[in-house]
């Protein structure tokens, strides 16, 4: 399941908000920037702007990419001390993780690498490799992930001081930002765009939409089966991230099939009962961590996780359940009494 979205032409004011519209590949996925027309005289033209968030998240990649030997994190993950002076931008990104693991009381964990590449997720990522979903379901028996208990949760032993500029955790203990990694890089370029009477960031699902005009934009969100669209999400400034299986499953050397999305408490694939899970939340690093614990606490825990801010969930089966502020109205049925039919009124 994946979401575009659709920033239409507004005659208010005469302005054009979609002034910039510019799709590129990085981070083994697909990106998108939408900028539209400045409001004040001393901000970058639409095009600048748009190079500058380009710019920006492709800096971004080879800075904190787990799959480039002299990134930042993986210089970090070599460092055989404790305590690793660490950039602005570092500092962050693991923050950010270290908030999604506590949000989501462990599950979407940030030092879990060692599982990932045992699984088969040792290089960024090549399409090519990818199955076919429907045919790869149906070899494991549902079940919610769970993570592991309070006392062995690694990711608790890290800590950021940004007073130092530093990260310590233990020695041996690597750290994947993954998980909230293109949320974060959506949230961080959309800052780029302050000043700007419509925009919206794309990470590959992570969408961060805004805009000083206060636009209502339509987001599509499409079926991980069919690619037809099966909602349409009105977002005026906030988030919307899609977390599944589709993006990045394959076939393991003993023919087993693996994804991206491991239960904590077994380093395995988790396979919940549902394929797909698209949350809302004001932020994108917020909706990235959301629809991922939604996903992996399968179709029930998901009602809970996304009771807040919403989200649409799609089953193994295909089938779709919008919850919270996404879930249809109630219908209701309003019926008269049959009236009561009065004799005639005698003649005065």
């Amino acid at each position: 399941m994946s979401q575009r979205s659709l920033i239409p032409v507004s005659t208010d004011a005469g302005f054009t908000p979609a002034a910039v519209d510019r799709e590129f590949p990085l981070m083994g996925t697909h990106m998108r920037v939408v900028v539209g027309a400045p409001v004040r005289d001393d901000l970058l033209s639409p095009d600048e702007a748009a190079d500058a968030v380009v710019a920006y998240l492709e800096d971004y990649n080879a800075r904190l990419s787990r799959f480039r030997a002299d990134s930042e994190l993986s210089l970090l993950n070599a460092d055989p001390r404790e305590t690793v002076p660490a950039s602005d931008l570092l500092r962050d990104a693991v923050r950010a993780a270290l908030w999604a693991a506590s949000r989501t009381g462990g599950l979407v964990d940030p030092t879990i690498l060692d599982d990932l590449e045992t699984v088969g997720y040792v290089e960024s990522w090549n399409p090519e490799r990818r199955l076919d979903l429907r045919a790869a379901l149906g070899g494991d028996r549902p079940a919610p992930a769970t993570a592991h208990p309070g006392e062995h949760q690694r990711w608790q032993a890290v800590s950021v001081d940004d007073v130092d500029g530093t990260i310590t955790r233990p020695p041996g203990l690597r750290i994947d930002t993954g998980g909230t990694g293109k949320g974060h890089a959506a949230e961080r370029a959309s800052e780029l765009l302050a000043g700007y009477d419509a925009w919206a960031v794309d990470c590959g699902g992570d969408l961060r939409i805004g805009g000083d005009a206060g636009l209502v934009r339509d987001v599509e969100v499409e079926h991980p089966f069919s690619g037809e669209t099966l909602a349409t999400i009105k977002i005026r400034d906030g988030a919307v991230a899609t977390s599944g299986l589709r993006s990045r499953i394959w076939a393991g050397a003993d023919g087993d099939v693996r994804h991206h999305l491991l239960d904590p408490s077994t380093g395995r694939p988790a396979f919940t009962g549902l394929v797909a899970v698209t949350a809302l939340a004001p932020s994108a690093v917020e909706a990235e961590a959301l629809a991922k614990e939604a996903l992996l606490r399968g179709p029930l825990g998901a009602r809970t996780v996304l009771a807040a801010h919403g989200g649409i969930t799609v089953a193994e089966d295909g089938s779709v359940d919008r919850i919270g502020r996404l879930e249809p109205a109630p219908r209701v049925r309003f019926r008269l009494p049959s009236p009561t039919i009065q004799p005639p009124r005698s003649a005065a």
